[in-house]
């Protein structure tokens, strides 16, 4: 691979010990009239432009130099909850939504859908997925959380986990990490049954599957209407015992005591997290739990409650800004637009967003990424922004010059 100089107007490196709340770009990592070098896809050394000669004085045969002295760069983003494996156009459920009616098509529909789409798997993912992944890709999301969940059986669950395994690592798109959502919603086959009788199949039957299909993580939709935090427990607790690490949909709509069996649990991420409490957000931060906020799915739904994203930075706890990207609730795929809604939503500073769409959000994963430093995957967007305070401010296109993964430029 060859050797690359990058100049940039300003690089923001996310390396940072500092705490999220009240972080600002110097904590952050700011050098202006900066310059990287990268070999084999990774940093080598982060410097002033002026300084090139004495970071790397030694001339390397074949150097490429990227020129983005017009830009600011960031870490590559991490999307930490996303739904981006469905087939189906769920247009006439948002199109009822703005009429007051009620959706027509709901979630079983996305099943129905996605389990006809994966009788041939390769054609999915080539007409259907990829295409979504790589505009996440071309958005800046280097590194995507990648959910199951809308298949809901044993053969289409574990399908969509052989999908995100074969592609995880693909050049096109961002690298994924494996979420097995079986306990999403109850299937047709077992609305009979109900709740238990699914957890039941989902425990004997699914979770060992799942974990054998590379399932890095489990989650659940743990709400009042889905499944209760004693379902959820069972489920969860089953999967920990497969190897699979935790994180769990909490209080999206309603408050149903998710978050603080998910706390009990001591789970990485707690998402949504809309009708959380006071006691809630003191054992979320207590525990080093990352809260994932999800700011386009309430603007998308008109929820009357978002979570309390201050006080859980307040109390020392880390936030994550999602897309929550899927058809029925939250369309949204693009991490700069999410990280303007956080500002708006939740009063995030630039220099906060920043961190909960870098930092924050790869350690929800435990990924090594979120950061610029030497030594890490040359992972990085360059955004077409006078300044890094601009970073949130404006929404709903492209901003990204340029997106690097592994040291190349893929978009």
């Amino acid at each position: 691979m060859a050797s690359l100089i990058v100049r940039a107007k300003t690089i923001v490196t996310c390396d940072t010990a500092a705490p999220q709340c009240g972080i600002d770009f110097d904590a952050l990592g700011r050098i202006d009239d900066a310059a990287m070098f990268i070999e084999d896809g990774v940093i080598v050394s982060l410097c002033h432009a002026g300084s090139i000669s004495r970071c790397h004085p030694e001339p390397v045969e074949g150097r490429q130099e990227l020129n983005l002295q017009e830009c600011v760069i960031f870490p590559g983003f991490v999307d930490a909850h996303a739904h981006p494996l469905y087939a189906g156009n769920r247009e006439p459920d948002f199109a009822a939504r703005t009429r007051g009616e009620p959706p027509p098509l709901g979630m079983r529909y996305t099943i129905e859908q996605t389990r006809e789409a994966l009788l041939d798997p390769a054609a999915f993912y080539e007409r259907t997925i990829r295409p979504r992944l790589h505009a996440m890709l071309a958005h800046g999301t280097t590194t995507l959380e990648t959910k199951t969940g809308y298949a809901l059986h044993k053969p289409g669950e574990t399908a969509l986990l052989d999908l995100i395994d074969l592609h995880r690592d693909d050049a096109d798109v961002p690298r994924l990490v494996a979420t097995f959502l079986g306990a999403h919603a109850l299937p047709p086959e077992f609305e009979i049954e109900r709740e238990e009788g699914f957890i039941d199949y989902l425990i004997d039957q699914v979770v060992p599957a799942a974990a054998a299909h590379g399932a890095v993580y489990a989650d659940a939709f743990c709400e009042p209407g889905f499944f209760s935090p004693r379902q959820t427990r069972r489920y969860l607790d089953a999967a920990r015992l497969h190897g699979m690490r935790l994180r769990v949909h909490c209080d999206e709509m309603a408050y149903g005591g998710a978050a603080a069996m998910a706390a009990a649990l001591d789970v990485d991420a707690v998402d949504h997290c809309n009708f959380i409490g006071k006691d809630d957000v003191r054992a979320i931060a207590e525990r080093g739990i990352v809260a994932v906020a999800c700011p386009a799915t309430i603007l998308f739904l008109d929820l009357p409650q978002r979570a309390p994203v201050r006080s859980l930075l307040e109390a020392g706890a880390m936030v994550a800004l999602a897309s929550d990207y899927n058809p029925g609730t939250s369309p949204c795929f693009n991490l700069q637009s999410v990280a303007h809604f956080g500002r708006k939503l939740f009063g995030l500073s630039a220099p906060e967003a920043l961190f909960a769409v870098t930092r924050a959000a790869a350690h929800s994963l435990r990924r090594d990424a979120g950061s610029l430093r030497v030594g890490a995957p040359a992972d990085f967007v360059a955004l077409r922004l006078g300044s890094p305070e601009e970073f949130g401010w404006e929404f709903g296109g492209n901003l990204a010059a340029a997106v690097v993964k592994n040291g190349v430029l893929v978009s």
